[in-house]
Order: structure tokens, then sequence, then C-alpha cells
């Protein structure tokens, strides 16, 4: 366990600017955006029939959303806290992605794989400890880092209201926040766990790439993708791979209704049942379980081709 944990770290230490740097930066840009757009609304954002609306700051416009939709402005609230902090995940896949592709090829590359193999460690545990790290630590600071970011805008929003005679309370909706916190992360890990065959196979062309692993991710599939078109006039890869990226929750989904009726709807819709949801769908899917299954067969073939490295 000790020695996992160890591997782990390793990992996170190697690709810091990947799993903490980005998200912290395209946070800290999120932030820099809400403070200049708050203190110059008005100016900066200007929406038709302000003017008539006697709204002059934000703090107006705060104070006629919650008299006017009082059961809907905390739902709003906790959305646009996720509209405002989204900028940070948009790097997650990117960050994955490439994390994945050098994680057993970097180390071939430099020679590094030497000194690692003199270790008393063994191969399994240093490629689980490579698919581990970009799949559960990456996500899981992204969402502190976003979680952060959430905070400062609503402690700056907070004080911005003071002055301006906004409602402070109102911005804390602390209930509704926190569970969309647990919500985003269990959606988070279930996708994974779909999108698992697709993270491995990039994971073992990282193990055995000599060059251009990106190129060894992209065109092998690809190619299989035209040749299957061309001579069987199917796309049975092609859909396969984009269930398994997300495509799945259409089908997930296809019994929920899309007529919301304000934000709390929308809101409430997705804390309340999407994951119970995603999970029975997923569990009772064969394409599922599948995909596991060959998961499970790219991990061994990263394993076999690490052994083998030299």
């Amino acid at each position: 366990m000790k020695t996992s944990v160890a591997l782990v770290k390793r990992e996170v230490l190697d690709g810091k600017n990947g799993y903490f740097w980005v998200p912290v930066i395209l946070a800290g840009l999120t932030v820099a955006l809400v403070v200049l757009s708050s203190l110059g609304f008005g100016n900066m954002l200007y929406f038709d029939g302000m003017e008539h609306e006697g709204i002059e700051n934000l703090a107006d416009a705060m104070n006629k959303a919650a008299a006017r939709e009082p059961n809907e402005f905390p739902a709003a609230v906790t959305i646009g806290y996720w509209a405002m902090s989204i900028l940070a995940w948009v790097a997650l896949p990117f960050v994955i992605f490439f994390a994945l592709l050098g994680a057993l090829y970097e180390e071939r590359r430099d020679r590094s794989i030497l000194f690692w193999k003199s270790m008393p460690v063994s191969d399994w545990q240093e490629v689980l400890a490579k698919f581990f790290a970009p799949l559960v630590v990456a996500p899981l600071t992204f969402l502190g880092v976003a979680i952060a970011a959430q905070l400062v805008i609503a402690v700056f929003l907070s004080i911005l209201m003071i002055f301006q005679g906004g409602p402070v309370l109102d911005l804390w909706p602390l209930g509704l926040m926190i569970t969309s916190w647990f919500t985003m992360i269990s959606h988070y890990f279930i996708w994974v766990l779909w999108a698992l065959p697709i993270l491995a196979w990039v994971l073992f062309v990282s193990s055995y790439a000599a060059r251009m692993p990106f190129l060894w991710a992209i065109l092998p599939p690809f190619v299989l993708m035209v040749v299957e078109e061309m001579f069987l006039d199917t796309s049975i890869i092609a859909r396969w791979v984009a269930i398994h990226l997300g495509g799945w929750q259409d089908g997930a989904f296809r019994g929920m209704s899309d007529d919301f009726d304000g934000p709390r709807d929308l809101l409430m819709a997705l804390i309340n049942g999407t994951h119970w949801q995603s999970l029975s769908y997923s569990l009772s899917n064969l394409n599922f379980w599948l995909g596991l299954v060959i998961a499970g067969g790219f991990l061994w073939g990263a394993v076999e081709m690490r052994k083998r490295a030299i």
C-alpha cells in the first residue's frame, strides 16, 4: 500500500503543471473576469431594458432577481457559480489525455525507465499508478480548484453586495452548492468507467510507441473507421467510440424530461437523480461491461510492453 501511494505521489509531482497549475491559472482568469465585469456592471455588461428597470449596478440586478423569483434565485446562483468556474473543467480532458500519452513513453525516451526498473517495484504497480493519477487525482484537484474559485467569487460578490446594498445571504445556497459538488464528481467517475477502454488504449500506445505517440493513438482507430465505412458501409467502430466517450448519456437520460420551468427544475434534475440513473443504466448495459474487459486487456498489454522495455 505504501509503495502504491509513493508511486502515485511521484506521478502527481511529475505532472503538477497539468494537475495543479493549469486549473489554478484558468480559475484565476475566470475570477479576474468576474471581478472586472462585476465592478463594471452597466458598462462592461449591459442588457436591454436596464435603464427602464432602474438597474444601475449589480446589486440592483440581484435584488430584482431575488424579489421576482425568490424560489428560483438560490438555484440560479448555484448554476451561475458553476458557469463562472467551468473554464477550468474544459482543460481536464486534455490534461488526462496527454498525461496518459506520455506516462510510459517519456520514461523510455529519457531512459529513466532503467532507473525505475532497478527499484523493487513491479511493472503492474508502475502502470496502475500512471493510470490512476490522471483519472483520479487530476479530477479531484480540478474539483478542488473549481470549489475554491466558486467560494472566492461568492466572497467577492458578498463584499460587493454589502457596499452596493444587495442580497448577501442569498449568495450562499450552501446546501445546493455542496450537493452539486458531489453530483459533479460522481457523474465524472461514471463517465470515466465508460471511457476506460479509450483511456487504457492511450496508455497502451504510450507503452510501445517509439515516437509520435499522438499519431499512434489517433491514426489506427481513424483508419479502421474509414476502412469499415468504405468497404462495409457501416460505422460500428465509430459509434462504439462515441458511446464510450459520452454518447451513453443519450440512452441513460432518454426518459428524462427536458422541459424545465426555470433554473430550480434544471438543478433538481441534475442533482436528484442523474448520477443514480447513470449508474443503473451503466450496470445493466452490456457495452459498459465489454468496455471494462477491453480496458483490462489494454492495461495487461501495457504491463507486458513495459516488462520488455529497455
